[in-house]
């Protein structure tokens, strides 16, 4: 069986002394583990733990986590056997199931020094392959995911990866102790948790981690052949979803960690902030630094092995390969600015209405399995909530983003003010500056659908908002607004039904 494997906790596992030296004699020694974390699938499971002591005389248990017993240290094979707990946390609050084992090792010259190895007992596994997509939803923590990785989207045509990796993350270690298994044609990750802590930095919960990653296979040559989402939020989006009279829509943006609904709370509003999307790409680009786009920076994303990585700004002068559906398939961290050749498409050679689709699921369509990219006319019931478009502008600014209502049944959707990129340079733009008097801030927003523009079909139909922040009865609410195609936006996921 062809796997690869890595182990990525880096943040738990601290390794101490490799290869150092005392400052008063020459003694060399090295105390380090192999690996830096294991995982236990069974409970009483014994693991045996290779490490490498070079010069170290003796060795010793400092501390492991409860339940778990050390029942063998044999320094002369340089291993360590451990015991996994008889009972999860649930059954017996005193277990630890996730933690840190430490030994220490002392040198002939009585020397200390320290290896730490990170331990984990799985007790949620979730085999998602039988739900095969461009997307996956993970709201649960603690636990060992499984994907598919040989279906382009939710086709029949399959693939034969090489090799699968993690391409990108919002966060390092997001996602942690991933494998390939080539044989299966499957991908396994596990997915931790954040602590929640009280003023006194005393933990008091924990909740599942907020983020997004790209999975990518790449074929024998190290070219990507296909890559899917990996969407971390906090709360099931089927729950939470809101029925209206075009259909059933998410309760948030894609990508999006939940929904601010009207929250004045900075920190809400900029979780509510989806990824973007060009039309007719299943690939995202990354939220911007903070809610108010900063400096036009980019959230920092790292790739598998905790590295930062960077999102490319590519035109037709950049590679000849550029414009093309293969080459942005190869390149899903490349937003492909729009040429005036094509009518300001990232598709250079001619335009392709398919790759998005109101009839049927594309392989393109970048929603979960169940839900798809919302029809052209999807928002046409519906506008700016009447109460929120009279308001004095002091009472609705700071939401950045409307409630907008269905005429036909009264069902509101909260749609964040989370703008887009621009088709020209990539540069986030959701700012208006009508004269506020302070600095201009995101009160525009910009949400694809499955239309094509019936003025000019070479653009795409789009739902638009515009708070006017000098004039309420300036305010814009356009439910088919015509945008080029390489812009940068956002999408509501609406059930596929």
């Amino acid at each position: 069986m062809k796997s690869h494997f890595r182990n990525l906790l880096a943040a738990a596992v601290t390794v101490y002394a490799a290869a150092l030296w005392s400052c008063t004699t020459d003694e060399k020694y090295d105390f380090t583990f192999s690996l830096p974390g294991h995982i236990v699938t069974e409970l009483e499971s014994t693991i045996v733990i290779p490490f490498t002591a070079r010069n170290i005389t003796s060795v010793s248990v400092t501390s492991t986590p409860q339940g778990w017993t050390v029942e063998d240290v044999d320094l002369l094979n340089q291993t360590v056997t451990v015991k996994a707990p008889s009972a999860y946390t649930a059954d017996d609050s005193t277990v630890e199931e996730n933690g840190t084992l430490q030994l220490s090792g002392y040198t002939a010259a009585g020397t200390s020094v320290r290896a730490s190895s990170y331990l984990s007992l799985l007790n949620q596994e979730i085999d998602l392959c039988g739900q095969y997509s461009n997307c996956y939803v993970i709201s649960q923590m603690d636990t060992r995911y499984t994907i598919d990785v040989t279906h382009k989207g939710e086709s029949s045509e399959t693939i034969s990866p090489d090799n699968v990796d993690v391409l990108w993350q919002s966060e390092r270690e997001l996602i942690n102790f991933y494998s390939y298994d080539a044989d299966k044609g499957t991908f396994t990750f596990f997915v931790s948790h954040t602590d929640i802590t009280d003023d006194n930095d005393n933990v008091t919960g924990s909740i599942v981690p907020d983020g997004n990653a790209v999975i990518a296979a790449y074929d024998a040559e190290d070219e990507i052949i296909w890559s899917w989402h990996v969407w971390i939020t906090g709360s099931d989006v089927e729950a939470s979803a809101i029925t209206t009279s075009a259909g059933v829509f998410m309760d948030r943006n894609l990508g999006a960690y939940h929904n601010s609904d009207g929250s004045t709370d900075t920190d809400d509003i900029f979780k509510s902030y989806g990824l973007y999307y060009q039309w007719g790409r299943k690939d995202p680009f990354i939220r911007p630094v903070d809610y108010k786009f900063s400096n036009n920076e980019d959230r920092t994303v790292y790739n598998g092995a905790g590295n930062v990585i960077r999102f490319k700004y590519v035109g037709e002068e950049y590679d000849d390969a550029v414009g093309t559906l293969d080459y942005t398939i190869k390149n899903p961290m490349c937003f492909v600015l729009g040429s005036d050749d094509n009518d300001y498409d990232w598709l250079y050679a001619s335009h392709d209405d398919n790759l998005w689709s109101s009839s049927s699921k594309s392989v393109y369509d970048p929603c979960p399995r169940g839900w798809r990219v919302p029809d052209g006319d999807a928002f046409m019931a519906m506008d700016i909530d009447q109460s929120e478009d009279l308001a004095s502008l002091g009472d609705i600014r700071d939401m950045y983003g409307w409630h907008i209502v269905d005429t036909a049944t009264g069902a509101k959707l909260f749609m964040p003010g989370a703008g887009r990129r621009s088709f020209e340079n990539g540069i986030l733009t959701n700012m208006n500056n009508y004269g506020y008097e302070h600095t201009p801030m995101p009160w525009v927003g910009y949400y694809w659908t499955t239309g094509i523009a019936s003025a000019d079909k070479t653009m795409a139909q789009s739902m638009f908002f515009d708070l006017n922040t000098t004039r309420a009865v300036n305010n814009r609410y356009e439910a088919q607004k015509e945008m080029y195609r390489a812009n940068g936006m956002q999408i509501r996921c609406v059930r596929d039904e």
